[in-house]
């Protein structure tokens, strides 16, 4: 049965808390293949680079060539999800295969957001998106993930206490320290397969430890839900990500993408500065900050 176009309930938990939950989203065959895909892309993987990435779980990218990926894009259930949470203009810019090993520590605490400072950071509706979908049930045990409601909008003290995101300091936080304590007003979101977990990349997240003898796989797509109504610095900078297509490949007419319905899902800009990337700015800053 198709999912109802719009859900007033979802939207205001996206926008109030920072993230939402949509249940049951992916059928068995969709999940079957992006468990294929992932399995696939760990087994390519460089066994150094999954142990350096014990914490985050794997961060493998997946492109838009990968057929796995386009048939959950484009799914029109996963489209209807889409539209159920509010995007009007949704457009696929990444999205990464993470595998989190048996036995491995938990993710710092962090936010995904790389434009702080600039205005677009301070507006209630989100600009960029995760959406995770997870491939087994995820629970506290084998590392689900915890997230502070209202911290996308709301400056808490981890954002003045933890390091950099992203960074050589903050992979190397023990345990024991701020960046993986329990922090206040942080719940638990369990999952199970077929469900869309959805974030505002600017909510303050972590993962719980995996404390299983089994690895807990997910899959990360990150969108920009309103594609159209950004301003045009972030549109240059969203159709230069290196999952993506090259820049320009619309103004083909002979491109295989055209007339495709991922083609509808990509990012396109046609300004002067279309090869632009923005500058990274991860570190959280707020206008009382001057």
């Amino acid at each position: 049965m198709m999912i109802e176009t719009y859900d007033a309930g979802l939207v205001s938990q996206l926008r109030r808390d920072g993230f939402c939950l949509v249940p049951g989203v992916l059928r068995p065959d969709l999940l079957d293949q992006l468990a294929g895909l992932a399995a696939r892309k760990v087994a390519a993987e460089d066994e150094a680079n999954l142990r350096r990435f014990a914490h985050h779980g794997s961060l493998i990218p997946v492109r838009y060539d990968d057929a796995e990926l386009v048939a959950t894009l484009t799914a029109p259930e996963v489209r209807a999800a889409l539209r159920r949470i509010g995007c009007t203009d949704p457009r696929w810019i990444n999205g990464y295969v993470i595998s989190k090993p048996p036995r491995s520590p938990g993710l710092w605490w962090h936010q995904d957001w790389w434009a702080w400072g600039h205005p677009r950071t301070y507006v209630d509706e989100p600009t960029q998106l995760f959406c995770m979908i997870y491939l087994e049930p995820t629970r506290r045990e084998n590392g689900c993930l915890r997230a502070i409601p209202g911290s996308h909008l709301n400056r808490h003290p981890l954002h003045d206490l933890l390091p950099e995101p992203h960074t050589t300091t903050i992979e190397a936080q023990p345990a024991d320290s701020l960046s993986h304590a329990p922090a206040h007003g942080e719940i638990d979101i369990l999952a199970n397969p077929g469900d869309l977990v959805i974030g505002d990349v600017r909510v303050m997240h972590a993962t719980h430890p995996n404390t299983t003898d089994r690895w807990r796989t997910a899959v990360d797509l990150l969108l920009t839900p309103d594609f159209s109504t950004l301003p045009r610095e972030f549109r240059a900078h969203y159709v230069n990500q290196f999952c993506l297509p090259p820049v320009g490949w619309w103004d083909d007419p002979a491109h295989p993408l055209h007339g495709t319905p991922l083609s509808e899902l990509l990012p396109t800009y046609d300004g002067p500065d279309r090869d632009r990337m923005m500058t990274y700015s991860r570190q959280p800053t707020w206008p009382a900050d001057g």
